[in-house]
């Protein structure tokens, strides 16, 4: 058994340099191989690595295709105008908000002519680590015209939110790009935010 596979290995690996057949990278490989061969499947002393079992995928909260609701866990006002807003979930899972994606909101304002629930829906993005596990967290500006903004501030501990996510704005790879120009923005007492 290990002379054929010596003879496999050496025909496998013969080298051609100028026209001329040159087998002695061959029988080196062979004879590596060969010995190699031997010693994984003859040593009785031999310690093998026991298989590795990967995890499967972490638990996610969030869903791209339906509405799930979000509970108010607490709120802290940060300026005259400004609230942070946490929200809980499973705390074995994690939020699974994705690098350059967001959430969208959304929250009843009423009824259309035809008795069907009307919707405000506003992008935002959590300022809380997306790995963290239980919460995530929004700070939001409360507008005085905001329909949305307007909704939060209305909230009290124990209420939710429909949040469906995450919501893609570029598929970042690492390495993708040799440079990337950043502009910061905010929410808050000393910027102006985009979503109200």
């Amino acid at each position: 058994m290990a002379s054929t596979l010596f003879k496999r290995l050496a025909k496998a690996t013969t080298v051609s340099f100028g026209g001329q057949t040159k087998s002695t990278f061959g029988a080196i490989a062979a004879v590596t191989g060969g010995i190699s061969y031997l010693y994984c499947y003859s040593s009785p002393n031999l310690a093998h690595l026991d298989e590795v079992k990967v995890e499967g995928s972490p638990k996610v909260a969030l869903n791209p295709d339906k509405w799930v609701e979000f509970k108010l866990q607490d709120t802290a006002r940060v300026s005259h105008n400004t609230h942070l807003f946490r929200f809980s979930f499973d705390p074995a899972a994690k939020l699974g908000l994705d690098i350059a994606s967001c959430i969208i909101t959304r929250a009843p304002i009423g009824q259309d002519a035809e008795g069907k629930t009307k919707y405000v829906v506003r992008p935002y993005t959590p300022i809380s680590d997306p790995d963290s596990k239980g919460y995530f967290d929004l700070l939001i500006k409360v507008y005085p015209e905001g329909k949305m903004s307007q909704h939060f501030a209305t909230l009290k501990s124990g209420d939710v939110v429909e949040v469906k996510g995450p919501i893609e704005k570029l598929r970042y790879s690492p390495n993708m790009k040799k440079h990337i120009g950043m502009i910061a923005g905010g929410t808050g007492h000393y910027s102006n935010a985009s979503s109200n």
